[in-house]
């Protein structure tokens, strides 16, 4: 039984340039609008204390580094 040969490759279509355009920092149009509330620090310091735990029960670690990932942290919470 012959096999049928491939089916030709799709053709290439030019796309035209696009003019290049300034790169704009968009952080202050992103900038968060309202104050974090207490449940938004809560959160943030239960996904923190999350990680830590995780690190202290990582067992590819050695215990520098995971003191060292601990404390840096720890420092962000």
């Amino acid at each position: 039984m012959p096999i049928d040969p491939p089916p030709a490759p799709p053709l290439i279509i030019e796309q035209p340039g696009k003019p290049s355009s300034p790169i704009v920092d968009m952080r202050d149009a992103f900038a968060r609008k309202t104050p974090q509330t207490e449940q938004d620090r809560a959160q943030a310091r239960a996904f923190i204390d999350g990680k830590i735990e995780m690190i202290r029960r990582d067992p590819y670690m050695t215990d520098a580094e995971k003191a060292a990932a601990i404390a840096d942290l720890e420092a962000r919470r």
